[in-house]
């Protein structure tokens, strides 16, 4: 027996939500347990995907975008087992007689989804019987169901009985090496990240491996953030031991390195990124982009870095690069050495080294009028974030120069659908040519190569009080 779940009650929307939710989740597996079945057989005779032999992610990540694209579908409903309590499934339109994908709640989901009304029927987490996929009319042995070997009579219904055929058992892919000097045990491998330029999860491991030389020197000992999958609109989320790993420390290998940061009536265990085995363990669970800090952990109030953010509305990063060449021109006459990132996107980021024992305060009122003399220079282009007749112009920011924001790092993979890099420039690049997408996977070793990195002439320091200083003494009248 069975009961339809209508998608338009709570217990539907309820169930949608928290798949959805636990979609980019690196223990939605302890959270969410799916299964398969052979066409025409019910959910008595699932198989549950934990015990595949073989690459058993493979299928869950498979089963996982078929349970999600199903609830989405309208040709598929929604049902739950009347035998077996906690068990959902599908029926299709054009198939009412098959269980279609189904799947279970485990029961710490009253507590990870405790807010939401009209909770699923959950069940305890069973022992995965060892399933080999192999051909047709053959079983795998469980605890439950051996059968001694040639011995067995089961028959596909509504066929004669045919030989047995060979076992075609699905093998692992190969590991990647990497060099490391941990044993990291990496899964997926060929899911896709990046659908436009058809990238999979190897393939951004390898480029991660590659660039790690660039990228981890602005990664280490940094406050970290990162995005966990390429939908650009999600924020960046801090990359702590809860934000990353929830209830599942425990399977946090002993090597990976955080600090403890404390709070008005809160404590974080934050994490670090100081090598390629850090790195790749965070590919590994999820992280895709990585944002740090302007300051590092040992010096947390004072910054290195002062950055003006500076965004195109429309996505067309030419009116961005005329921004950023009227800034040169006014850091140019303040005698300001500084070096231009692309975010990756429509943007840019502006650079200027600081002297040791900046403070954040300092450092953001600097950028602050710093952007206004921009805005005074180019009045007609330039907008600030809060600025209500901004609309169509391109923004600055100095609100990045604080302790709890963060910038996309150097090197850095950005989310999205193309495989673009956050890439330091040098100034001569700023031109009505620049497109992000020409800094991508394949080019930046070359260009890397050809150029160096041009953040490395970032080597005079400012001192932040003086240049403060003379800001208010010459300048400070105009605003």
């Amino acid at each position: 027996m069975t009961t339809l779940i209508r998608k338009n009650t709570r217990a539907f929307k309820t169930i949608l939500e928290i798949i959805t939710a636990c979609q980019e989740r690196p223990d939605r597996d302890k959270l969410i347990r799916l299964y398969i079945t052979k066409a025409g057989h019910s959910i008595d005779d699932r198989i549950n995907v934990e015990g595949i032999q073989g690459e058993s992610g493979l299928f869950y990540e498979m089963t996982y975008q078929t349970v999600l694209s199903n609830l989405q579908s309208s040709s598929h409903q929604l049902c739950s087992s009347d035998d077996v309590p906690g068990i959902y499934f599908f029926h299709s339109s054009s198939n009412k007689v098959w269980d279609e994908a189904p799947f279970e709640f485990d029961e710490s989901i009253k507590t990870e989804f405790s807010s939401l009304t009209e909770l699923p029927a959950v069940r305890k987490k069973e022992k995965a019987s060892k399933f080999d996929l192999s051909g047709p009319g053959t079983k795998s042995e469980t605890g439950d169901s051996k059968k001694k070997a040639g011995k067995s009579t089961e028959k596909p219904v509504g066929s004669k009985a045919t030989k047995p055929t060979k076992s075609t058992t699905i093998k692992e892919p190969e590991q990647p090496d990497f060099n490391l000097k941990h044993d990291i045990h990496f899964t997926n491998l060929s899911k896709l990240i990046f659908r436009d330029a058809k990238l999979s999860k190897r393939e951004v491991l390898e480029y991660y491996d590659e660039i790690s030389d660039y990228l981890v020197p602005y990664l280490k000992d940094r406050p970290l953030w990162t995005k966990r999958d390429t939908g650009t609109l999600k924020p960046s989320i801090e990359m702590t031991m809860d934000a990353l790993f929830r209830n599942n420390e425990e399977n946090v290998p002993d090597w990976i390195k955080s600090y403890l940061i404390t709070g008005h009536k809160q404590k974080k265990s934050k994490l670090l990124c100081n090598d390629k085995d850090h790195l790749l363990f965070y590919v590994e669970t999820g992280s895709l982009q990585f944002d740090h800090g302007l300051s590092k952990i040992k010096n947390h109030d004072t910054p290195d870095f002062m950055i003006i953010g500076i965004d195109s509305p429309d996505f067309d990063i030419s009116n961005a690069v005329e921004v950023a060449l009227a800034t040169k021109q006014i850091l140019d006459g303040l005698q300001l050495r500084s070096c231009v990132k692309t975010d990756g996107s429509s943007g840019l980021h502006i650079y200027i080294a600081l002297e040791a024992n900046t403070t954040f305060e300092t450092s953001q009122t600097v950028a602050n009028y710093i952007c206004r003399l921009i805005g005074l220079k180019i009045p007609d282009r330039v907008s600030f974030g809060a600025d209500t007749n901004g609309y169509g112009k391109v923004t600055l920011d100095y609100t990045m120069n604080a302790p709890d924001k963060s910038v996309v790092a150097p090197y850095s993979l950005v989310t999205g659908q193309s495989t673009t890099v956050a890439t330091p420039l040098l100034w001569d690049e700023v031109n009505e040519d620049l497109r992000p997408d020409a800094f991508n996977h394949q080019t930046i070793f070359k260009r890397l190569k050809e150029k160096g990195d041009p953040l490395d002439a970032l080597r005079k320091k400012v001192n932040a009080d003086d240049l403060l200083e003379r800001l208010e003494t010459h300048y400070a009248f105009l605003f």
